[in-house]
């Protein structure tokens, strides 16, 4: 009966509004995505623009790479008006959502083959208005939840995220039969309605953590007013509590390099793998591009769905350290699969067993690791210390995985895929070292350095 009741209150945390709250949030970040990537080339593409021409207009993409850059001002900078009557996080999501939705209304009406740098301007303002918005969402989230609410919050973040990306980039497919694309954007522009109602709906979250740090931001000012003007006095304090701090506080943690190999190491396997699915299973054993089409992105879809929901029910269960290494080991043997299947060839049964699990297990992985993530976090710098660790989590994704295509052909698809499986294990390794540590998630008070107070 003890363990009944112990895996309901691990369901129960879904049901909390609050929680709930984060689905309509991810749903606002995910809407973007296709309208400024895939679905723009398509439209550019049916206007007359050529091939390679449209398809460099992912580089407008490029703000949500580097939004780090940025996430110290939305930590630190108030909005004149909107933060004294908001609060400083809604504040920002307000204003990054009303700048989204303007953006697609207006890229629906000047996107043109004939017109590419005002089309490029107006997407790429698209594009930070929501990398901007996913930097304050993934504060929001972070602040507003409490530890025990993390994972489940970070499940229905990814829950709304995968619905918007289906809404903007399936249904502005369907709609684009019916209509022409500016109607489609001006239906997309008018969804992002849903965010903006979600954040004047919730409340601001408290966060005591922060005004340590503008009153350390004030005595700062004092000191360095000793040997500057007053108007630079308080430029420094704000470089050195906005910018220095959040990796000074970062770096107080024990075994804070080991925290950020294991951040780079621990999806690596999973990334390699992900990375050249879709030719493994095309060009090397011969599925038709419907059958992959239909299981992997259909059958798969709704494993990934059911793995997020629970990798957030395991992560309130049994805790952070457990469920990182469940889903590590899990996610190494799913890896395991695509060498049988290489055995099988076109064995289009066992197919939805190989992308079950992987999808299922890498589902699990995502939502507890982005909860690992949002625990390190101190809340005074969540949207700095956020934006910087996802960075750093997509390095295998971003970088090492593209040299995939090379280690293919010199080591073959066996080999290739063993490989994958050797990459995950020093991940699942460091985190048994990191248990010693607290796994680096520490009270916010012994977090805060005395320099940083």
């Amino acid at each position: 009966m003890t363990r009944v009741k112990s895996w309901w209150a691990a369901i129960e945390v879904f049901r909390k509004k609050h929680v709930i709250a984060m689905l309509f949030f991810g749903f606002s970040s995910g809407l973007p995505l296709a309208l400024s990537f895939s679905i723009l080339g398509l439209w550019l593409k049916e206007d007359g623009m050529s091939l390679g021409n449209a398809v460099q207009f992912s580089l407008v993409g490029l703000p949500y790479l580097f939004k780090f850059a940025w996430a110290p001002l939305i930590d630190r900078v108030p909005l004149p008006f909107l933060s004294s009557l908001m609060g400083q996080r809604r504040s920002w999501m307000l204003l990054s959502q009303g700048m989204v939705m303007v953006m697609i209304f207006a890229l629906g009406g000047f996107a043109s083959a004939t017109a590419p740098v005002l089309t490029a301007f107006v997407a790429l303002a698209m594009t930070f208005s929501s990398a901007t918005q996913d930097i304050v969402v993934d504060a929001y989230r972070i602040d507003r939840l409490a530890e025990d609410e993390q994972a489940a919050g970070a499940a229905m973040i990814i829950y709304g995220y995968r619905i918007g990306m289906l809404v903007s980039g399936g249904g502005s497919l369907i709609l684009a039969d019916h209509m022409g694309w500016p109607a489609v954007y001006a239906i997309m522009a008018v969804l992002m309605s849903v965010g903006i109602i979600t954040t004047l709906l919730n409340r601001e979250p408290e966060n005591i953590e922060k005004q340590l740090v503008r009153d350390q931001e004030r005595d700062l000012a004092v000191q360095f007013s000793e040997k500057f003007s007053p108007g630079l006095a308080r430029f420094l304090a704000w470089v050195q509590v906005a910018i220095w701090a959040p990796f000074q506080n970062f770096m107080t943690k024990k075994a804070w390099v080991l925290i950020l190999l294991t951040i780079v190491l621990f999806k690596l396997g999973d990334a390699l793998a992900g990375v050249i699915t879709n030719l493994f299973l095309v060009d090397a054993l011969g599925f038709s591009k419907t059958q992959v089409g239909t299981i992997v992105k259909g059958f798969g879809l709704i494993a990934t769905l059911s793995g997020i929901a629970v990798g957030g029910v395991l992560l309130k269960r049994f805790g952070m350290f457990r469920a990182l290494v469940l889903c590590g080991v899990l996610q190494l043997g799913s890896n395991a699969l695509f060498i049988v299947q290489y055995h099988l060839g076109v064995d289009v049964a066992f197919l939805h067993v190989t992308i079950g699990v992987e999808n299922f297990t890498g589902g699990m992985g995502t939502v507890v690791f982005v909860a690992y993530l949002s625990a390190l976090c101190n809340k005074a710098f969540s949207a700095t210390q956020y934006a910087l660790m996802s960075a750093l989590a997509a390095v295998p994704r971003g970088f090492l995985s593209a040299n995939a295509g090379h280690w293919v052909e010199s080591l073959g698809w066996v080999n290739f895929f063993t490989l994958t499986i050797l990459a995950a294990v020093p991940g699942i390794l460091l985190l048994f070292i990191l248990r010693r540590y607290d796994m680096g998630i520490v009270s916010v008070e012994k977090e805060l350095s005395p320099d940083v107070r």
